[in-house]
């Protein structure tokens, strides 16, 4: 996954997590035309745009939020997952004691994939 420091040609979409200045940067990379999802906020920093950024080429900034039951939604991932149609990149596996850990490691960006917790049983 490239940092917004590694990108040197405009894009045409943007799925930002991160928030704060992280969304700003994002905003900036965009063509016109462009589209910047934004679908978390992970920084807790505010996303301080300078004057004049949004205005130019049309771009768009669009905010997501799951508002409904992603019970089904999560059912089907789990079941391609299963089938090995759909292989998520693990980066990290742990105790969910380690979560600090983790948590700590993913803001850094020193995860590539996602974060798994291993859970024992109480037997």
């Amino acid at each position: 996954m490239p940092r917004p420091a590694d990108v040197k040609e405009p894009v045409d979409i943007v799925v930002e997590t991160v928030g704060g200045p992280h969304l700003v940067t994002a905003w900036g990379l965009l063509a016109p035309g462009g589209n910047l999802q934004s679908v978390g906020w992970t920084s807790g920093k505010p996303a301080v745009f300078s004057p004049y950024a949004t205005v130019g080429p049309t771009r768009t900034l669009a905010s997501y939020v799951n508002e409904f039951g992603a019970a089904a939604d999560l059912a089907e991932l789990v079941r391609l997952a299963a089938e090995g149609v759909l292989v998520p990149e693990i980066g990290w596996r742990d105790s969910w004691e380690s979560f600090a850990e983790a948590a700590d490691a993913l803001r850094g960006r020193r995860v590539a994939g996602k974060a798994v917790f291993e859970l024992k049983s109480r037997d």
